[in-house]
């Protein structure tokens, strides 16, 4: 089994997005400078016996056409043509429909662009966070950064749909591959994945349930774009002591210091 990182350009917005409160203005200081910061945006490749498995779908390429115009001027989003995620997989000698599984944390912009070009794979998404997306989508309330287009998008794909209830914690995908469903917190419902390689060890994928290390590190501090605190801090939490008792090495969803230490596909894998 082998582990790719795909990196798929990344995004810039107010450091205030990932830390609640940061860059706030105190008594001694009332009028700070914001702090404006960059994120990667990646997804995962698992080339498995079973057959591949990817886990998120990254931005639309077409994201200048395609998104409402308060996300490109909240978080802009910049990637070279090889950064694509159609073009890492092509990298690769992978098309969408030689993909088994694909996973998706949430249906955010930065997380299910690309979601409708899977035609042939099983796609696994939390039930809430797929029942309120579509509540959203149909209502026009409550959208968030959740986008329209790809929301009519993999509707009309026709996708092979598998809704994880909130009452499944676990569920095995494949050997040495598990999914881990997080429930309500950065956005309706949260799902990460755990990859427990031969030789690297276990890998504990949780894309935004933690943006960041400093979201933890020294204590949990909950991001600004967020649905529901509590569930935040709960599942954090619940990251931290699983990583312990399994010896898990957690990837953060936006890390950029951790991101620059990993072996992105066009260097390698991990296997």
């Amino acid at each position: 089994m082998k582990l790719y990182i795909l990196d798929n350009g990344w995004e810039t917005l107010d450091k205030s997005f990932f830390i609640a409160g940061a860059n706030s203005a105190v008594a001694s200081n009332r009028n700070p400078t914001n702090e404006w910061i960059d994120i990667p945006i990646q997804a995962y490749l698992i080339e498995h016996e079973d057959g591949y498995i990817l886990f998120d779908t990254g931005c639309d390429p077409d994201w200048k056409e395609n998104w409402p115009a308060f996300i490109p001027e909240q978080s802009p989003y910049f990637a070279t043509e090889e950064q694509k995620l159609l073009n890492r997989l092509a990298q690769l000698g992978v098309s969408p429909d030689d993909i088994k599984y694909v996973v998706i944390s949430h249906l955010h912009v930065d997380h299910a662009g690309n979601l409708y070009q899977f035609k042939n794979a099983e796609v696994f998404v939390n039930e809430e966070e797929f029942l309120y997306t579509l509540k959203g989508y149909v209502t026009g309330r409550d959208m968030d950064v959740h986008v329209p287009v790809d929301i009519q998008r993999f509707i009309d794909a026709k996708l092979n749909w598998h809704l994880l209830p909130n009452d499944v914690k676990e569920y095995e995908l494949a050997k040495g591959v598990t999914l881990l469903n997080f429930g309500s917190g950065h956005s309706f419902g949260m799902v990460g994945m755990r990859v427990d390689l031969p030789n690297t060890g276990s890998v504990l994928i949780v894309a935004d349930a933690i943006y960041c290390k400093e979201n933890v590190e020294p204590e949990i501090k909950v991001p600004g774009i967020l649905y529901d605190s509590l569930g935040y801090k709960r599942t954090a939490k619940y990251i931290l002591d699983y990583a312990r008792r399994t010896g898990s090495k957690i990837l953060y969803g936006h890390d950029i210091e951790q991101f620059r230490t990993l072996r992105k596909s066009h260097e390698g894998f991990y296997d």
